[in-house]
């Protein structure tokens, strides 16, 4: 109804859906603006996403409708959507248990908070016609149609909170390595830095949604993961990090995915599982698990013997 709003606000109507829950799924939002008179097509959008639960879809489709909202300069705004999950998540009346809807929710609550005013309110699948259209319009077609100024995935925050560790990183105390009697070892001084790489591998299955190729049906990898860290400074037995430890800090974030679905395990599951996600997120999440004084060069992912796709800072 008009008399919800006034000159210059905005409403966002927002849809998303799986044909399966989870299977393939779309997105969609519409976001009008009120001339006094009546609300106004500002901009509309239908995405395909690939495979997702319904919960991740619906999620996923009022951060676009967010995302092009905050571009288009929108600063009062009323959000509408048929998911009475996400609008009482939102207002708080519902706990986030999710470990996969966690950052979603985290970035949609960030984008509204930008905002000088919002309003999030439940209507009915009826009231939110237009949005569900598009919804499955991008479930149809799996294409990404409408005249939205921000593309979806363009504008995405990447979040790792939930996954990385919360503890504050300290520094790690030197291994004490016991001598022998009349020994004179000395604790050496160290002269530039020291480079150190390992390399661990998991199996696991992913699909290139959106890939122009058969890349983007079902397959599998086993992925060799190579990690570098640098320092300068050595212990007392000459060791600027123990090879086991980082071995260990890299094999508890891969066990995670090891003989998985990638697509479908946080945060590929909100997000395309390439070889540059995974690498970016092996490396936000090792990142922070090392000590003071060993800084993180580069996490490498290889599809294959030929194939590698480094990431660093």
């Amino acid at each position: 109804m008009m008399g919800e709003f006034s000159l210059g606000s905005a409403r966002l109507s927002t849809d998303g859906g799986s044909r399966g829950n989870p299977g393939i799924s779309g997105i969609g939002f519409v976001l009008e603006v009120s001339d006094g008179r009546e609300l106004k097509d500002l901009c509309h959008g239908s995405a395909f996403i690939g495979k997702a639960t319904n919960n991740v879809a619906e999620y996923r489709a009022l951060i676009w409708g967010l995302q092009n909202a905050c571009a288009l300069g929108v600063k009062v705004l009323a959000v509408q959507a048929d998911s009475e999950l996400l609008v009482k998540q939102l207002k708080g009346e519902y706990r986030v248990k999710n470990e996969g809807i966690k950052p979603l929710h985290r970035e949609a609550k960030q984008l509204l908070e930008g905002l000088e005013s919002f309003t999030v309110k439940h209507v009915t699948r009826e009231e939110n016609s237009e949005a569900d259209r598009l919804a499955n319009l991008a479930m149809d077609s799996q294409a990404m149609t409408g005249t939205y100024v921000v593309a979806y995935g363009a504008g995405d925050l990447f979040s790792l909170e939930a996954t990385a560790p919360t503890t504050p990183k300290t520094a790690k105390k030197p291994k004490e390595t016991p001598q022998k009697k009349g020994s004179s070892m000395a604790t050496p001084v160290s002269k530039g830095s020291y480079a150190l790489t390992i390399k661990e591998h998991f199996d696991a299955a992913h699909a290139l949604i959106g890939y122009p190729g058969q890349c983007k049906d079902l397959h599998g990898h086993t992925w060799d993961i190579e990690a570098t860290v640098r320092g300068t400074e050595l212990d007392e037995v000459g060791i600027v990090y123990d090879f086991q430890d980082l071995k260990r800090n890299l094999r508890s974030i891969l066990d995670q995915y090891d003989h998985t679905y990638l697509n479908e395990v946080p945060p590929f599951d909100a997000m395309n599982a390439t070889a540059e996600n995974l690498a970016r997120a092996i490396y936000e999440q090792l990142e922070a698990l090392l000590p003071v004084g060993i800084e993180l060069v580069e996490v490498a992912v290889w599809e294959s013997p030929v194939a590698r796709l480094g990431y660093s800072r």
